[in-house]
């Protein structure tokens, strides 16, 4: 897909479709297994953790948003990597660190994933999980490096899910975390990586 070019009507709703039925699965059920990913390996997992984040921002959502706002969540959770489509595949699946220069590049995927959604069907709280789930509590993230509450709360979320998402899974350059190791990843970010009133609902779920 190239940057700057607009998803077909069709596509984007094929994909809210989809986030729409994860949450219907998630609210039909308890909390129990909203941490258990499947770790399929590097090779789906681009696709395995926009879902796994899902669940998990929707379990966190659960406890901090009105139901009736869980949908517009989780569609944000769902498109929240969807700028990595403008960025080259030897960039995204690099097996070892990135270069200054590919970072940079990398950074730019909330953006371009924005740029994807310049359309009525998404709503404006999902577009903001899309460009700020990178942002930090601290003003450490990307792109705009926001801080505390400047940050909506849908993003705040999302850094929490996306973050435990991808710790636990194995990528192509990184091994996949035990369970509560990603948990104590997430603990030790209260208040410098994420916000502590979301990251002690994440707890919560984690205890559920």
């Amino acid at each position: 897909v190239m940057p700057g070019t607009l998803l077909p009507h069709e596509i984007l709703t094929a994909l809210t479709d989809v986030a729409g039925r994860i949450v219907d699965e998630v609210l039909a059920r308890e909390d129990e297994h909203a941490l258990a990913g499947e770790n399929p390996g590097p090779a789906l997992y681009i696709v395995e953790h926009s879902i796994h984040a899902t669940v998990v921002g929707l379990s966190i959502g659960r406890r901090l948003v009105p139901a009736d706002s869980l949908r517009e969540l989780g569609t944000g959770l769902f498109l929240q990597d969807i700028g990595k489509l403008a960025l080259p595949p030897s960039l995204v699946h690099k097996p070892g660190p990135l270069e200054p220069d590919e970072w940079e590049l990398m950074m730019q995927h909330p953006l371009r994933g924005l740029a994807f959604l310049r359309d009525d069907t998404i709503s404006g709280q999902a577009k903001w999980v899309v460009r700020s789930h990178h942002e930090r509590w601290d003003g450490s993230g990307y792109p705009n490096g926001l801080v505390g509450e400047e940050i909506s709360l849908f993003p705040r979320i999302a850094a929490v899910a996306d973050v435990f998402g991808a710790v636990t899974s194995e990528r192509f350059y990184a091994q996949a975390l035990p369970r509560q190791e990603g948990i104590d990843v997430i603990r030790a970010g209260s208040g410098s990586a994420f916000d502590p009133m979301v990251v002690e609902a994440f707890l919560d779920v984690a205890r559920s």
